[in-house]
């Protein structure tokens, strides 16, 4: 059997001078989305690259992923005041740039932990 969700995936180029304090702020205010209704999992993080693979990174230093219910949950979680608040006061302050945001449909096997 398989589920339809929703992706939401960002991706961010913190600046340069912005610090580790900061970023973490960042990082526990994007993993309190999870408390959002209709947010299934909530992910944050470093991109990297190693030197066995190519550099994809294209200036993107974090990215962040929130899975949801439905088209109508990611509407909630669009308008939600938490994430508002979190957006403009934790993430938007610390960005070179405007951050790439893109949403999709993803199908998920039931008994997916990721769901």
């Amino acid at each position: 059997m398989v589920q339809t969700v929703i992706d939401h995936i960002v991706l961010l180029k913190v600046r340069d001078d912005a610090s580790e304090e900061d970023i973490e702020k960042m990082r526990q205010g994007v993993l309190s989305l999870k408390a959002i209704p209709g947010v299934l999992t909530v992910t944050v993080g470093r991109t990297f690259a190693e030197e066995w693979m190519p550099d994809r990174r294209n200036g993107v230093t974090h990215s962040l992923s929130v899975r949801l219910a439905s088209k109508d949950a990611l509407k909630v979680y669009q308008d939600h005041p938490m994430h508002v608040k979190i957006k403009d006061e934790l993430i938007v302050p610390l960005l070179a740039g405007p951050p790439s945001a893109i949403d999709y449909e993803s199908e998920v096997a039931a008994g997916d932990d990721s769901k």
